[in-house]
């Protein structure tokens, strides 16, 4: 997520020199012939420019806004992801307690409290189409992360095992029916926020809208100098390369939008949210070696 520094917003600028760059010279050809050959008696009517221009602005309005859509669900899915995983936790420590009679000395509850963490972090890769198991060592036991290692999808799987476990509780008479059901609800939330992640990741912006509202940018590119042909050149050119930028721009914000887990600058900062919960998970079970806040870079935090 693009949190302030201009060395991001060049970078994406940076991005469109490529197309730029054969614009300006094409608005330079159309300039030069115009001076040339005196093209006002092929001038094209600037106002079906202006009607192109209009219905351009109306689609990409629509597609900037059906992108932020998408981007605003995915944040809204994290951070019901960040109060749920708390709630997670804190209702073990007020259920079952945080007596220290499981495996190491580690009581059944920190266990899965860590283990909730060890799952914001392996959802987070896994949207990214990364290694979901990095950085889980420290997190989850070494035989159940073997265990994941043979999983597609290691998020549902550490799901899985959290509810296993808290069946174990249960049955343990550690809790009652009234908490079993309370903690349960917290992990179908959760696996309700993970499928929504998933449905945003594995639902693409319609292509066939994507190249229809591209070749009207181009044709309107195409057209543009050719409509004020009876402005001078100096001002022919400025206004086309205007026009032409700012097209360019906004259809590629909102390429950028709509995807929100490509791991681009403009991406949920799902890594930053993982580290905040597990910061969190830690204090609340009473552990004071916590790692640090993540921190933006170059003005970008993941």
């Amino acid at each position: 997520m693009i949190v302030g520094g201009s060395r991001v917003q060049w970078r994406i600028v940076g991005e469109l020199w490529r197309p730029m760059l054969l614009i300006t010279v094409y608005v330079l050809v159309v300039s030069w012939i115009d001076l040339s050959y005196h093209l006002e008696d092929y001038e094209f009517p600037i106002s079906i420019v202006g009607i192109l221009g209009t219905v351009i602005g109306l689609l990409l309005g629509f597609r900037t806004n059906s992108s932020y859509d998408r981007w605003w669900e995915a944040r809204t899915l994290w951070g019901a992801i960040v109060n749920d995983s708390r709630s997670w936790t804190r209702q073990l420590l007020a259920f079952a307690g945080p007596e220290a009679d499981g495996q190491h000395g580690q009581s059944p509850v920190t266990r899965m409290a860590l283990r909730q963490t060890a799952w914001c972090y392996a959802l987070s890769r896994h949207l990214r189409n990364q290694n979901p198991l990095e950085g889980l060592s420290g997190l989850v036991e070494s035989d159940e992360l073997y265990k994941y290692g043979e999983c597609l999808n290691v998020p549902n799987e550490i799901l899985l095992q959290q509810a296993v476990e808290l069946s174990e509780l249960k049955r343990q008479d550690k809790l009652d029916p009234f908490e079993f059901v309370e903690l349960e609800r917290t992990l179908t939330r959760l696996t309700n926020a993970m499928g929504g992640c998933e449905r945003i990741k594995n639902t693409p912006f319609p292509a066939s809208y994507s190249r229809m509202l591209h070749g009207l940018i181009c044709g309107f590119v195409l057209f543009l100098p050719f409509g004020l042909v009876q402005v001078p050149g100096p001002a022919l050119v400025f206004i086309s390369l205007c026009l032409s930028f700012g097209f360019l721009f906004v259809e590629h914000v909102a390429i950028y939008l709509q995807d929100p887990f490509s791991n681009k600058p403009s991406d949920t900062p799902m890594l930053g949210l993982s580290r905040t919960i597990e910061i969190n998970i830690r204090q609340m079970l009473g552990q004071t070696d916590v790692p640090e806040k993540l921190e933006p870079v170059d003005g970008v935090l993941y």
